[in-house]
């Protein structure tokens, strides 16, 4: 039985999209929010699933509230240092999986309000603060896990040290305590921007629908993130896995990548591995320039403050994202199905912006393929005499290929990233095939290829399911090219096992069937991070003779299936296959 995607990449289809539903136009056009994760786990400083890892009995976890005293929380200077950052929007953890809510609850007395000498309701006051300075107020709630009610039930986290798992009535938690907090803060805040739900392992498909249904009664353009369920297709957007950069092309809906300051959520003293402005502005471009959002958090202290070292570095993306505005927000993604040598691509109406990473400045040049409009002018960003840059198109006849030459500058414009913008004459008109760029790396991600089943598991025998992916691409360069299976595997995995049986490619008459190994990491990937490693498997090499269309196929049980009745933890896999990389060795 075959499986195929639509010929349409997935940014096309995901632009269609957003035309579609104008709810999602605010929160498309922002790309770039604050996530908070703070509660009574600050104060332990070891992270928001203390209580769960330690199975701290509830009456022992509650006394956490009688020395919760935030004193130093200054609603407006948060909102002030997102607006620094160059982020639009604020989605604040309203109630975690320890069940305590962080605002002024009337449904359940376990809420900073009336349990703590702290004494009053933060999130009442980031309203004020946000409308205040027009950002727009998000609640993330945890609604399905909740280690303090007794009736709370997941289909594996729950609390069993305080309560027998077999007496939980989950109607009981989800009617009495989840919907009422929900109308709480969907009717005494004013304006919500989304809902940000969280772990929805078992809940139903009818109750996934009443809650939607539940939101959309009190607020009808509060968002709602696809982690409201996990039956796929759920809510407005997807949300990825924690830290989880998706692929060119894998979500066909609006997505937005969560994302930590270091390794951890909530507030920790242990964790103190940070990533750089350089790197956090790179993957800010990695995910805008793939059409998503990025969800950058941070783990207040105890005292109510933001930890200088995660004020210092969104200070330094503001700076960043301050200088660029315009090849940030209102933008779409790439419309080329491919990564980038260089970076990432980001477009509006008559406007190209190329994200060049510094270390990554081409000395000779910057060349780009697939731009069918004439160029009127390019020069960077960050240059504010518009300097123009010179520049050559061409077109091949033969293969149907667009290309652009720009001469740069010898030293990059701008810190980390530098912005080059494109004034285009017309409508946007760019080639979406998978072709390949200018350059000797040519990437070939899964989901641009057409996915079928070629075998069927054998559960008894212990045998796999075998999937192939048949990739279709135009060749620009012709000759000798080495074969790099890109996977990301999980820090604590060992690769042995990883692969069960050999990857199967073929192309042009050639075939190699190869185990996988761990050769190579790729230090540099953009789109990998904690708690994964990105790996280069050499597979072989394969030899195109000629320019023109070419199809490769590639088996292996690893691929995904196209259409999963529900999702994924992606901290889940072990291994994930990303995709396939050429890297030509012949010159």
């Amino acid at each position: 039985m075959g499986i195929s995607k639509a010929g349409s990449t997935g940014q096309e289809e995901q632009n269609r999209t957003a035309e579609r539903d104008p709810r999602t136009a605010w929160w498309t056009a922002a790309r770039f929010g604050m996530f908070i994760h703070w509660g009574l786990y600050a104060l332990p400083a070891q992270g928001e699933w203390i209580m769960y890892a330690q199975k701290t009995p509830v009456r022992e976890y509650e006394k956490l509230a009688q020395r919760f005293n935030p004193t130093e929380f200054d609603a407006k200077a948060w909102v002030a240092l997102a607006k620094e950052a160059g982020m639009r929007y604020i989605v604040i953890t309203a109630k975690h999986h320890d069940g305590f809510a962080m605002y002024g609850s009337k449904a359940d007395p376990f809420n900073i309000v009336d349990a703590t000498p702290f004494g009053r309701d933060p999130l009442k006051e980031l309203a004020e603060a946000c409308a205040e300075a027009g950002i727009v107020l998000c609640f993330y709630y945890s609604h399905v896990i909740d280690w303090h009610h007794p009736h709370a039930l997941h289909k594996e986290h729950n609390n069993t040290w305080d309560y027998k798992l077999e007496e939980k009535r989950f109607a009981e938690y989800f009617e009495g305590k989840a919907k009422p907090q929900l109308k709480e803060l969907l009717t005494e805040y004013g304006r919500v921007g989304l809902l940000w739900f969280d772990t929805a392992g078992g809940l139903s498909e009818e109750d996934s629908k009443d809650i939607v249904r539940h939101v959309r009664s009190l607020q009808p353009d509060c968002l709602i993130n696809s982690r409201v369920s996990h039956f796929m297709g759920m809510g407005d957007f997807v949300s990825k896995g924690d830290n989880e950069i998706g692929m060119s092309g894998e979500d066909t809906r609006p997505w937005e990548t969560p994302m930590t300051l270091n390794q951890s959520w909530g507030y920790t003293t242990k964790d103190q591995v940070w990533k750089t402005a350089d790197s956090l502005i790179k993957k800010l471009v990695n995910v805008i320039g793939k059409g998503g959002n990025l969800l950058l958090n941070v783990g207040p202290t105890p005292q109510g403050t933001i930890p200088e070292l995660s004020a210092e570095r969104l200070r330094e993306v503001g700076e960043w994202t301050g200088r660029n505005a315009e090849a940030v927000y209102g933008t779409d993604g790439s419309p080329f199905p491919v990564e980038l040598e260089w970076g990432a691509l980001t477009t509006l109406p008559g406007r190209v912006y190329l994200h060049v990473h510094n270390d990554k400045w081409p000395a000779n040049g910057l060349r780009l393929g697939g731009i069918r409009n004439r160029v009127l002018r390019a020069y960077c960003l960050a240059d504010q005499s518009r300097t123009e840059l010179e520049f050559e198109q061409a077109y091949d006849e033969e293969l149907e290929l667009h290309t652009l030459e720009i001469r740069l500058p010898d030293e990059p414009a701008d810190q980390y990233v530098s912005v080059v913008a494109l004034e285009l004459e017309g409508e946007n008109d760019f080639d979406r095939t998978l072709t390949q760029m200018p350059g000797g790396v040519f990437q070939l991600e899964v989901p641009h290829a057409k996915i079928s089943l070629v075998r069927e598991a054998d559960e008894e025998a212990g045998i796999p399911v075998i999937r192939g992916a048949e990739w279709t691409f135009k060749l620009v360069k012709p000759g000798t090219y080495e074969l790099l299976l890109v996977s990301f595997k999980r820090h604590d995995q060992a690769w042995n096992g990883l692969y069960p049986e050999p990857i199967l490619l073929e192309s042009a008459g050639q075939v190699i069937a190869v185990d996988p190994r761990e050769d190579l990491a790729d230090s540099d990937s953009p789109s990998c991070q904690h708690p994964y490693t990105a790996v280069l498997s050499r597979m072989g090499q394969f030899t195109w003779d000629q320019a023109g269309v070419h199809t490769l196929t590639l088996l292996s049980s690893r691929l995904k299936d196209p259409a999963p009745k529900f999702t994924e933890i992606w901290h889940a896999d072990a291994v994930k296959l990303r995709a396939l990389r050429l890297v030509r060795v012949d010159g």
